[in-house]
């Protein structure tokens, strides 16, 4: 039920939040109290476009992400949130099937799920979320069902269940006994999809009152006048069920009706207050909440049964706005949904270069978007073209206008979204009306007020974070801050180095790092406090702990929305040709495999691989130091040779990896960022025989180093010129080693981890026109033809595009969705034959 007045929470809320005042004092800071929540706690939405709505196993899932934020202005902002973390769900696989994290930039994004080649076909869900969204719960999070499998293979999953589900929703909230209310009512089947039902109200002598039948999706609405101290029931019947009874809604003695039509007039709306309170309330209030503002209030006369008026439609912001009334001890008293529908919005206008077009030709294609007044819009687009007949794509399903403006402000998996926001559907702004009367507001509810007294939980990451803790070596927290240092190895490429230090507790926290793909975290703690040696005091390896990051829990995915098992009968013939395609493809795959059996190898390799590293000096160093496992609780390179080579000396910090120390052979100068001055000496510093900077030496994990050699005198360094004047050090590491038996790999360190970066940006490809003759055979009917995850229109509002057709005879179906420079949704579709 949209609202229920017996709410104890609510009440408790009331009595603990707002002060002793009453009447206008009290409305004042409730007011401001909205207002300051919605500053402190903003709403994030994030929409993601798919390239279709369902998918072959072993198929990818190609993804464009938008997020918006609402501050309380006109026009929504990009959210500032960085990582966006996509999931792909099933019950059975826990905590998740895939899970990738994009890389958000400007509130966009992009990225793809290769589905697992183990994937059983079944529904499956997609969600999105960020960390900030986890202080609304799971409720605020993106989610969309997908079907995995084969074109007509496994869709009748429908529960055959004839269960009916009746509801019944009085406007406002509750009945009252002598007052006409308008009730809104659904019926659902098994599964909760709408269905078709014809009922009637029977009263306590079993005369029927009243005949109702739905209208549209198993919902409607019908007006109700209670008698005083008489009781009702429900008989009813779906397509699938017999008549079956069902308890009416629950009908106060005295109350208050808020009753309003938004359908009174083209441009207004009525609103109605009624009461048959006794004693009469000193004060009565309305106030409108819309997109985190209160946007609409006026005081009314108590002393009056019934007080009306009504709102010019002009005054208000497309979108929904959530009227409450309040007596004048700030009580909720009814609450009523209602929807300022924009049917004007931005379109768009599809050319393609030729009438007609054949399998394999290439399609040029300009869209020209415009808004509700002609004017071209520009904004960041995503385009998708696909095989109609292969792709399902259900009428009236979820796109980026439907789910900005009205699923992410509900409650509950909307049936059909998109039927509210197509101009051509006469009734849509009435069946708009009665979905409001049947869906529950989850967006902002009242007890959320409280949460003004406490910092938000989780806040919006700026980058890839890391959170843990130090301990001492007794397992017993720390007293004192601890330096630490982290190092993010990519596994190709110079690895990440990031500096920072714990509280007096021990905690920490690494926020706004960035890194892509699966990476390699060494992380090490260290006490800027020296000994009476002169020697820092140092932590030993285990004395960290790394937190996981939270991962809610997956929940089942919703039915609603998935097809029957007749979608494909149509164009039947054309799916066999496909599906025989496919087979074709998997079996020449499967013939160029050999599978051999289990074959036990023993013996020493023979063909080594030569170690070109130490060439220069014929692998002969002066002097050599090979690492073992008990070296590996050292800092780094500098301080592993510190004091442990003769006429070696290392000058400078050992600790700090951003300007690290020098070395020093024979009496040189001091060189690099310890001197503060530009090298005139010293050591030359080599990883694997390359030179190297003094830095990234100092971010190798003293467990990825074979062995470090030390050319002294001049006679051995000569060979590198004038870089080996100071000295060469040569620092070999497992991984240039190309002889390395890489089963043995370990990471090693203080704290040790492999993680998830950013997903990598993958470019969706398309076939040539004319494979080569010695390519491996192709036959071309993909299901997606064409995928565009960024695309700008230009100040004439137009996007361009090309794209080759496949090898079939489709219909092609070309979906555009995206944001407008002022975050307005924008979506538009297309179709055209291949002949």
């Amino acid at each position: 039920m949209n609202f229920s007045i017996s709410s104890l929470a609510t009440w408790i809320f009331i009595i603990f939040f707002i002060t002793p005042s009453f009447g206008q004092e009290s409305i004042d800071k409730i007011i401001e109290s909205i207002e300051k929540y919605h500053q402190t706690y903003p709403y994030e939405k994030v929409y993601l476009h798919t390239d279709k709505p369902h998918y072959f196993l072993n198929d990818t899932i190609w993804i464009k992400a938008y997020g918006l934020i609402e501050l309380g202005k006109e026009d929504p902002e990009k959210t500032p949130t960085v990582p966006l973390y996509v999931e792909l769900l099933q019950d059975r696989v826990l905590p998740y099937v895939s899970r990738i994290i994009m890389k958000l930039e400007n509130g966009m994004g992009q990225g793809d799920i290769v589905l697992p080649r183990n994937l059983r076909p079944g529904v499956y869900t997609l969600r999105a979320y960020t960390e900030w969204m986890m202080n609304f719960g799971e409720e605020a999070f993106f989610e969309k069902n997908i079907w995995v499998g084969e074109l007509g293979d496994g869709w009748e999953f429908i529960n055959q269940n004839p269960k009916l589900n009746l509801s019944f929703f009085p406007e406002g909230g509750y009945l009252v006994e002598g007052i006409e209310s308008k009730v809104g009512f659904k019926a659902t089947n098994a599964i909760g999809k709408g269905t078709d039902v014809l009922g009637y109200i029977l009263n306590s002598k079993m005369d029927t009152i009243l005949r109702f039948e739905s209208e549209h999706l198993g919902m409607g609405a019908f007006n109700f006048n209670p008698v005083p101290n008489e009781s009702y029931e429900i008989r009813a019947k779906s397509a699938e069920q017999d008549w079956t009874r069902f308890a009416f809604s629950a009908i106060q003695k005295t109350g208050y009706v808020l009753k309003i039509d938004p359908l009174y007039e083209n441009d207004q709306v009525k609103i109605s207050v009624l009461h048959n309170k006794v004693p009469q309330p000193k004060s009565l209030h309305i106030i409108g909440l819309s997109k985190g503002k209160v946007v609409f209030r006026k005081d009314l006369d108590a002393g009056k049964q019934e007080n009306s008026f009504f709102l010019d439609k002009e005054d208000f912001m497309p979108g929904l706005v959530t009227f409450t009334l309040m007596d004048d001890e700030t009580q909720l008293l009814a609450e009523r949904l209602v929807y300022f529908l924009p049917f004007s919005q931005a379109s768009g206008k599809f050319r393609t270069e030729k009438s007609e077009y054949g399998p394999k030709e290439m399609v040029r294609m300009d869209i020209e978007l415009n808004d509700e007044f002609g004017m071209p819009v520009e904004g960041d687009f995503s385009i998708s073209v696909t095989d109609a007949y292969q792709v399902m794509h259900l009428e009236n399903s979820e796109n980026i206008v439907s789910y900005f403006q009205l699923s992410s402000d509900l409650k509950g998996v909307l049936e059909q979204p998109s039927y509210y926001f197509n101009p051509e559907n006469p009734n849509a702004e009435k069946y708009l009306d009665i979905l409001l009367l049947t869906q529950g507001w989850r967006r902002f509810s009242w007890e959320n007020l409280s949460k003004l007294n406490e910092l938000p939980p989780y806040q919006f990451e700026s980058g890839l974070s890391l959170s843990g803790k130090v301990f001492k070596l007794n397992n017993k927290p720390v007293e004192e801050i601890h330096k630490l240092t982290l190092l993010v190895n990519h596994w190709y490429g110079d690895p990440l180095v990031y500096e920072g230090e714990t509280d007096a507790s021990g905690r920490f926290t690494f926020l706004g790092m960035d890194y892509q793909d699966t990476v390699g975290i060494f992380l090490q703690a260290y006490l800027e406090k020296e000994k009476a040696s002169g020697k820092k005091k140092e932590l030993k390896r285990n004395e960290l702990e790394i937190f996981e990051k939270e991962i809610p829990k997956p929940k089942m995915a919703s039915l609603i929305g998935l097809p029957q098992g007749d979608q494909f009968i149509d164009y039947e013939d054309y799916l066999v040709t496909v599906k025989e395609a496919r087979n074709l493809m998997e079996q020449f795959v499967l013939n160029k495999e050999i599978e051999l059996g289990e074959v036990t190898v023993r013996g020493r390799r023979s063909d080594q691989i030569p170690d070109t590293r130490t060439i220069q000096y014929n692998d002969s160093p002066e002097l050599s130091m090979t690492v073992t496992d008990e070296y590996y609780g050292f800092q780094n390179v500098y301080h592993l040779i510190r004091g442990r080579f003769p006429g070696v000396t290392v000058y400078g910090d050992v600790f700090n990896m951003m300007n690290p120390p020098a070395i020093l052979m024979r009496g040189g100068l001091i060189s690099g960022p310890a001197s503060g001055r530009p090298a005139v000496g010293g050591a030359a510093i080599f990883i694997d025989g390359s030179p190297a900077t003094p830095q990234l030496a100092a971010t190798i994990p003293v467990a990825e180093i074979e062995r470090v050699d030390i050319l002294r005198s001049l006679a051995k360094s000569a060979v590198y010129g004038s870089q080996g004047a100071g000295g060469v050090v040569n620092i070999l590491t497992k991984g240039g080693n190309p002889n390395r038996d890489y089963s043995e790999v370990d990471i090693l360190g203080n704290a040790t981890l492999v993680t998830q970066g950013y997903a990598p940006i993958r470019e969706f490809y398309v076939p040539p026109m004319v494979p080569d003759i010695s390519a491996p055979i192709a036959i071309d009917y993909r299901s997606t033809i064409f995928w565009l995850s960024f695309v700008e229109s230009d100040m004439n509002g137009k996007v361009y595009l090309e794209f080759p057709l496949s090898e079939g005879r489709p219909e092609v179906r070309v979906s555009l969705e995206g944001l407008s420079k002022k975050g307005e949704p924008i979506y538009s579709n297309y179709t055209f034959k291949v002949k």
